[in-house]
């Protein structure tokens, strides 16, 4: 009777790999054993290879980490510890007597553009901000695209969605399996030299990205606002209105309203009557600010504190001073468009005191 069984196991996984590859399903899957059952998803190698390599290699156990020794799967008898209904199941934290953080290093952002957060089954890598990612991850629970950009995806699941939809916070991962159908798919090997390779490279890549940027910025001011002023801080104002009166004293509440974008981005905001949180548009709404009690940002903070009654400024605020690397998230509104401002980006504004 054992025989047979092992004999029938045997052929029905022959049989399946079969199917796949008639049915031009060669890839890479990853077979994720929940309590609550299985979890199948594929991984875009081709495209997203470097982050693809990190869960690959975790949890086949051949990459260097502070959780466990080599050769030991990382995922196993992990939970999904942060369920959000209708947004996403994130898991990847390690079950280890050493440490419950993370793997011990990080690597950066790898944005492929095809790969979009618009559904639900997407799979991306959580983090603490740009560049930072580690080994959680995360299955998206339905259409979150202002997600975009700012988050690597790197696979997506082919089935078990209605697993997916099952999980609670605090439910168990039992295993993690890679599956490999095809030539191609099973050269992707990754050792820790390999990966290590690619985080370094990927790496020197984002500091030239960050240096040309800058130098951009630095042009355009240059080129656009030649007689910019710098405040001690770093940042930088035109004015183009003085106003009257004296500069407003703390506790003091005025009118302003402002128009803004990402400097050398397509991203257009104008200020809301909610405290002056930027949102979609051209539609500059007024809003009450306290002076020395409303914050926007510290950057177009101590700009208004400087600015007299009828007074109008332009105003670029460095991504330090802006939102920095957390970005700007405005409240989702079920059914509209959310509003995001990207870590690490520059603001332009033309901003007003009434």
């Amino acid at each position: 009777m054992k025989k047979f069984s092992l004999f029938f196991l045997c052929s029905l996984f022959l049989f399946i790999v079969e199917t796949l590859a008639q049915n031009n399903s060669e890839g890479i899957f990853v077979h994720l054993s929940t309590n609550k059952g299985m979890i199948v998803l594929q991984l875009d190698y081709k495209h997203v290879p470097m982050t693809t390599a990190n869960f690959i290699g975790l949890a086949e156990g051949t990459i260097t980490n502070n959780a466990f020794a080599k050769g030991e799967p990382y995922f196993n008898g992990s939970i999904w510890h942060r369920v959000v209904p209708e947004h996403v199941i994130q898991a990847g934290m390690p079950v280890s007597k050493d440490t419950l953080e993370g793997p011990g290093y990080e690597f950066p952002n790898e944005i492929y553009p095809g790969l979009s957060h618009n559904k639900a089954g997407m799979l991306g890598m959580a983090n603490a901000g740009p560049h930072t990612n580690g080994s959680q991850f995360y299955i998206t629970l339905g259409d979150r695209s202002y997600l975009d950009g700012n988050y690597t995806l790197f696979g997506w699941v082919v089935d078990g969605m209605d697993i997916v939809y099952k999980i609670t916070q605090g439910d168990t991962i039992k295993s993690v399996n890679i599956v490999r159908i095809g030539k191609e798919e099973n050269d992707f090997v990754v050792t820790n030299d390999s990966f290590l390779k690619m985080i370094n490279n990927a790496k020197e890549k984002v500091t030239i990205d960050s240096v040309k940027k800058k130098i951009a910025e630095e042009e355009w001011i240059k080129t656009n606002l030649p007689d910019a002023m710098t405040t001690n801080s770093g940042v930088k104002y035109l004015i183009l209105k003085e106003g009257s009166g004296e500069k407003p004293a703390p506790g003091t509440v005025v009118k302003v309203k402002y128009k803004g974008k990402v400097l050398l981005g397509n991203l257009s905001f104008a200020s809301t009557s909610e405290e002056g949180k930027p949102n979609f548009g051209d539609d500059d709404a007024e809003f009450n600010y306290t002076i020395g009690t409303t914050k926007i940002n510290s950057g177009l903070d101590g700009i208004i504190v400087e600015m007299k009654s009828g007074g109008k400024r332009i105003v670029i605020v460095p991504s330090n001073l802006a939102y920095g690397t957390n970005g700007f998230y405005a409240k989702n509104i079920t059914g509209q468009k959310r509003f995001v401002i990207s870590p690490n980006s520059t603001l332009y504004y033309e901003i007003e005191i009434l």
